[in-house]
């Protein structure tokens, strides 16, 4: 049971002992019968006046029953007066122990999205105070936290073409700062580009030299090179995950009258990069006069080749197993962007990154249009 529980446990028996009490000695009065001369004795009442004037009754020269009665109920009083003064005095100190003192009233912005900092809400066009949660920080939202949506386009790493951009990211906010707010962020993207490519297998190289020796041609260097080509043109599709678990935002508060934030952001991220090449123009039929041969060699080189070298498995292939290869690496995440609030709980804006992954030829950047949730 907590402190507050027994106050008021305590205040609530002083109350029904005190009402108990004064309906017990109000009974018993009104009961209690008048008392009657005995041995023969009359009680006369002889009246009086003091030294003010005023009359009194004294019953064969004492106090009257009704004398009496005053007395009691008088005492009565006082005693109720007193614990009334105690009742008063423990719901004032439960009062301050629970805080439950009423909030002060604070102005009214005339600014609807202000009026969310302040914790005032619109009722019927007016605004009124709420007992709802304030915010966290001074914020346009109800706690300051923000769920954006990102979609738009993104350079790649390793001199791969441009392609789509997607994801998401979440801000809480920290702690107030001079003109604005910090938020930690955490964000996730994806995207995917296609470039054409030549790629040299020297998986090729020993297929011709063995197809040299099936065929009974002479050993030579030049062996490794035909009948079939070692270079091919080809597509790489490449993909990088983004992962950006740990990123600071400053965003500036001073311009929420025009609806406008710009902000910039930092943060340490994870890289995830996959990517495979489709030969586009490779046939054995048009190298080797053989069709059986040429049939096996297609079923055996041809689809997306891991490192460029050699494709999979045709038992893999047919399973759907994904191919390619990949790494995953640690860089920079750093940018900034601007936001315009349009509802209560909605906004929309622009976002730029620069990420620099360790490694060569690894900085790029996305730009993406940022559509925002607040709560």
């Amino acid at each position: 049971m907590t402190r507050k529980s027994i106050w008021i446990l305590l205040v609530v028996f002083i109350v029904i002992a005190l009402t108990s009490h004064v309906a017990s000695a109000q009974a018993s009065t009104e009961t209690q019968p008048p008392q009657s001369a005995t041995n023969g004795d009359v009680a006369v009442a002889v009246f009086s006046k003091n030294a003010n004037g005023r009359s009194t009754g004294k019953p064969g020269g004492d106090t009257s029953p009704t004398e009496r009665l005053e007395s009691q109920l008088k005492k009565q009083q006082d005693e109720l007066d007193a614990m009334k003064e105690r009742v008063l005095k423990l719901e004032a100190m439960l009062t301050a122990y629970a805080g439950n003192k009423p909030r002060a009233e604070r102005p009214v912005p005339a600014d609807p999205l202000e009026a969310d900092s302040y914790g005032y809400e619109r009722i019927r066009g007016k605004s009124v105070a709420a007992d709802t949660p304030r915010e966290l920080l001074p914020s346009i939202g109800q706690i300051g936290a923000e769920v954006n949506l990102l979609v738009g386009g993104a350079q790649n790493p390793y001199k791969s073409n441009a392609g789509f951009f997607g994801g998401g990211s979440i801000n809480l906010p920290l702690l107030k700062l001079p003109g604005g707010k910090l938020s930690y962020e955490i964000m996730v993207t994806l995207q995917r580009s296609k470039t054409d490519i030549q790629v040299t297998s020297p998986v090729f190289a020993l297929v011709n030299s063995a197809l040299n020796s099936a065929l009974g041609t002479p050993a030579s260097v030049n062996n490794l090179f035909g009948p079939l080509p070692i270079t091919n043109p080809a597509v790489e599709r490449s993909t990088v995950l983004t992962v950006v678990p740990v990123t600071f935002k400053y965003t500036l508060t001073k311009l929420d009258r025009y609806r406008f934030r710009p902000y910039i952001v930092a943060g340490l991220g994870t890289y995830v990069s996959l990517s495979t090449q489709n030969l586009t123009q490779f046939n054995a039929n048009r190298f080797v006069a053989i069709p059986s041969v040429a049939n096996l060699l297609n079923t055996l080189l041809q689809g997306p080749l891991i490192g460029g070298l050699a494709p999979a498995a045709p038992e893999l292939r047919a399973r759907g197993i994904g191919q390619g290869q990949g790494d995953v690496r640690f860089g920079l995440n750093i940018g900034g962007g601007v936001e315009f609030r349009v509802t209560r709980r909605t906004s929309f804006g622009v976002d730029y990154r620069v990420n620099k992954i360790e490694g060569r030829n690894s900085t790029y950047s996305t730009l993406a249009f940022k559509q925002g949730f607040h709560f």
